[in-house]
């Protein structure tokens, strides 16, 4: 019987950098976009807080989506 070979430190900390990537883009992207859609409509930090949101909930199953793959 083969055993699996962990994973090497180059595969863990590229590993670390997609799981940061996939969970900050989409926070980032949507922050932004919902800060944009406040100021053009003019509603207080509602949009904004709808984008952080989204975005966090995009980022996690993100996240999730990479690691049920490794898993």
């Amino acid at each position: 019987m083969n055993k699996k070979q962990p994973p090497s430190v180059w595969d863990s900390l590229a590993l670390v950098g997609q799981l940061g990537l996939t969970i900050a883009l989409p926070i980032a992207i949507l922050a932004i976009l919902g800060n944009l859609l406040d100021s053009k409509v003019h509603t207080g930090p509602v949009f904004l807080l709808l984008g952080l949101l989204l975005g966090l909930i995009t980022g996690v199953y993100g996240a999730y989506r990479l690691l049920k793959r490794l898993l």
